[in-house]
């Protein structure tokens, strides 16, 4: 499974984005089983791409950030995957953050074998919640922008695995 891109688009910012872009939008609102199947016939580096953006796209605010965090790692268990694929690409700056904010949800919200409920407005009503998630975010933030530049040169080192390029692609 390839993604049609505009040969312009080689040089964009968004290049790792648009290589999971089409895969995401068709599976927008679906169920898990409808993700998990398309998710299911990309190669390694695009299911790396596919768990990244998948979460990235939903951390565009602190809340965000921590309530997305909370989502992946208690509801869909994604997170070991979404670690694994930027381990894929050799991101250790990405992973040390992913792993901060997995130890401060885990020590937030576990009670014994079982998860309290976590929402976005934890930040609100938790002052130490909030002042270490800012410092976690503060961290991604940096480490993601960082990633995506290292992954966007990946594509265009592998770009016969990900992309389907044309010339006057509208």
């Amino acid at each position: 499974m390839k993604a049609e891109i505009n040969q312009k688009d080689l040089a964009s910012h968004e290049l790792s984005w648009l290589c999971v872009k089409p895969m995401l939008i068709s599976v927008r609102g679906q169920d898990m089983v409808a993700k998990r199947e398309v998710y299911l016939q990309l190669n390694e580096g695009q299911q790396a791409l596919y768990l990244f953006y998948a979460y990235h796209n939903h951390t565009k605010s602190l809340a965000e950030f921590y309530w997305f965090s909370a989502y992946h790692i208690i509801e869909l268990r994604s997170w070991s995957g979404i670690r694994k694929g930027m381990q894929f690409f050799h991101l250790h700056e990405m992973v040390d953050v992913l792993n901060d904010i997995e130890v401060l949800i885990t020590d937030a919200k576990k009670s014994g074998e079982t998860w309290k409920d976590v929402s976005p407005t934890d930040l609100d009503h938790d002052l130490q919640l909030r002042q270490q998630t800012e410092i976690i975010y503060a961290s991604y933030q940096q480490a993601s922008q960082k990633a995506i530049i290292a992954m966007n040169d990946w594509v265009r080192q592998h770009q016969e695995m990900l992309l389907e390029i044309k010339e006057n692609l509208k």
